[in-house]
């Protein structure tokens, strides 16, 4: 009886401590678990505040791109138009002298004698549009300078205006219409830029 009793005892004592022991061991695998599950929801946060940072920054990067575009855009517009504005003036300007409605002998006569002490030689050549010709043979009558023109040539490429040169054609001056339109142009143009655009 004696020793049944203390068997009994010991298989209470071992059943008890193998029970504590399983406690021990289930209380650490509660705690690893619950580790690893924080560990992992904390990753999962993680790499969702990464990949909604990158959606962000994409979309941000995509509405920079579309503003840069818009504006670039805008500009060749605007550009564009400034374009076609000085453009329509300056077809305008050629259209008034295409239509010759002012004095052409007086601007020839003018023209001429501008250009002619412009070349340092002897004898000159003068270049003039064929309805030109009577008309600029007239002013050197006039004028008295048959002893430096050598000869009047019809040009049809000029439109208005002269192009004397010497003999030898070493000396060129252009003051036909188209030349001194796009001179006056160069000059001009500024000033046209900040009076239509405010520049």
């Amino acid at each position: 009886m004696a020793g049944e009793a203390t068997l009994e005892r010991v298989s209470k004592a071992i059943l008890e401590r193998a029970r504590k022991e399983a406690e021990v061991i289930l209380e650490k695998a509660r705690k690893e678990a619950e580790e690893i599950i924080n560990k992992a929801k904390l990753r999962r946060k993680s790499e969702y505040e990464k990949e909604s940072s990158k959606i962000i920054g994409a979309a941000k990067r995509k509405a920079r791109a579309i503003i840069v575009q818009a504006v670039l855009k805008t500009r060749k517009e605007i550009v564009k138009t400034k374009y076609d504005i000085i453009r329509d003036i300056v077809e305008e300007a050629k259209k008034v002298l295409g239509k010759r409605k002012f004095n052409v002998e007086k601007s020839l006569r003018n023209l001429l004698l501008e250009t002619i002490h412009m070349i340092p030689s002897e004898k000159v050549l003068v270049y003039v549009n064929p309805d030109d010709v009577k008309v600029i043979e007239k002013i050197i009558e006039k004028e008295n300078l048959r002893t430096r023109v050598e000869k009047v040539l019809a040009d049809k490429n000029i439109s208005g205006g002269i192009i004397v040169s010497s003999v030898d054609g070493r000396f060129r001056i252009d003051n036909s219409y188209k030349a001194r339109l796009e001179m006056v142009l160069l000059r001009i143009m500024p000033k046209l830029s900040r009076e239509l655009f405010g520049e």
